[in-house]
């Protein structure tokens, strides 16, 4: 989760966006402006830009560079790139994003996955078995636009899933993602998991993204994540362990014995949130940059003792 402050930019119209010029000195000029403005990944900013104005793909657009920019996509491209200026977040300009190898339609109002939540999927796909003679469900808590329970659900078609959430717009962007991918093992369904129990408990593995910013450090955020997602989705309102502590209490009630939890964590709290499971056998994975990102749990049964994080 990007984490450092930085100010909108001030000048907001690109009013020295050239016309009658080719795609590749058009897109040289864009990456200029984003980076005079400070944005991220000034040069794939651009591209996806183009790319997503003409329809074309990366290797078209490099292929293509020589030829005019159509006139007739100039008032598209500048109304996204004002969005963009703005400091909107890229995806919800474009509409979409990927996430673990999946393309997924996205808008404003729901949470944009992070890369590091992939983690967390390779670890659950090592948990559910590729094919098995017995149903196996499982449960995303927080689905968001559902990314997590359609990366599972996708490269895991024996296994059930069902993905929660108490957003509107984020459960509809989740079905209009499944129905995009042709995935039948997957539904979503409005529920508050601090209220109100699944449907299928007991699971055989449950995972879950929460909001787990405490509410002092939302204004630290960078203005893409702290003007435009939305805030139920990033912060309990708290110290960004509500949801740790009821789902301890509850996952006894949702998860088969033997069956695994899967949740991430903030940087520097994995050790926090463990000490909140004191029956269950658990170990953390990092991240690719090094970070405790995720916590994994064992619901072990009354005669197994758990065993301590390493």
């Amino acid at each position: 989760m990007p984490s450092s402050p930085s100010s909108p930019c001030r000048n907001t119209t690109p009013s020295n966006l050239p016309s009658g010029v080719s795609i590749g000195e058009l897109r040289r000029t864009l990456v200029r402006l984003l980076q005079t403005e400070g944005l991220d990944s000034p040069q794939r900013t651009a591209e996806l830009l183009l790319c997503h104005v003409l329809g074309w793909s990366r290797l078209e657009l490099l292929l293509r560079q020589h030829e005019p920019f159509p006139h007739t996509a100039r008032p598209t491209l500048l109304r996204l790139l004002r969005r963009r200026l703005r400091r909107e977040p890229l995806q919800y300009v474009l509409g979409e994003t990927e996430f673990f190898g999946l393309p997924l339609l996205l808008q404003r109002g729901v949470f944009i996955p992070r890369p590091e939540t992939e983690v967390l999927v390779e670890e659950a796909l090592a948990h559910i078995p590729p094919e098995s003679g017995t149903p196996f469900r499982v449960l995303d808590i927080g689905t968001g636009s559902g990314c997590i329970a359609l990366a599972l659900a996708f490269h895991r078609p024996a296994a059930t899933v069902l993905g929660i959430d108490i957003a509107t717009t984020a459960l509809r962007c989740a079905r209009r993602n499944a129905r995009r991918l042709g995935l039948r093992n997957v539904r979503f369904l409005s529920l508050d998991i601090l209220r109100d129990t699944p449907p299928g408990a007991p699971f055989q593995l449950i995972v879950a993204n929460p909001p787990y910013i405490p509410i002092d450090l939302l204004p630290q955020l960078q203005p893409e994540v702290r003007l435009f997602e939305p805030h139920e989705a990033l912060t309990d309102g708290a110290d960004g362990l509500l949801f740790y502590r009821r789902f301890a209490e509850l996952f006894p009630s949702l998860l088969a014995p033997g069956g695994h939890f899967l949740l991430e964590v903030a940087d520097g709290m994995a050790t926090h949130v463990a000490a909140l499971f004191p029956g269950a056998t658990l170990r953390i994975r990092r991240d690719y940059a090094g970070i405790e990102r995720v916590l994994i749990g064992t619901y072990a049964s009354p005669s197994t003792p758990p065993s301590s994080v390493p």
